[in-house]
């Protein structure tokens, strides 16, 4: 069975151009661009939170190999 993309250039071109199109009319997500200010700061605190969640687990695991250690 012929994969699809070892069929002609025409066809590549296509999907190529289908693509295309279907990129220019995706957006950012929805909650980028929040307009009240509590959803805002709440986006704001679990970006927050998810960028130190894993500084935070090294550091308790690091933390609980000296403890036991000692």
């Amino acid at each position: 069975m012929k994969r699809f993309f070892e069929g002609s250039s025409l066809s590549k071109a296509i999907v190529f151009l289908a693509a295309l199109g279907l990129a220019a009319s995706a957006e950012a997500c929805s909650v980028c661009a929040v307009g009240k200010e509590e959803a805002r700061a709440a986006y704001y605190a679990t970006t927050a939170i998810l960028s130190f969640l894993p500084l935070i687990m090294i550091g308790g695991v690091v933390y609980f190999l000296f403890k036991k250690k000692r």
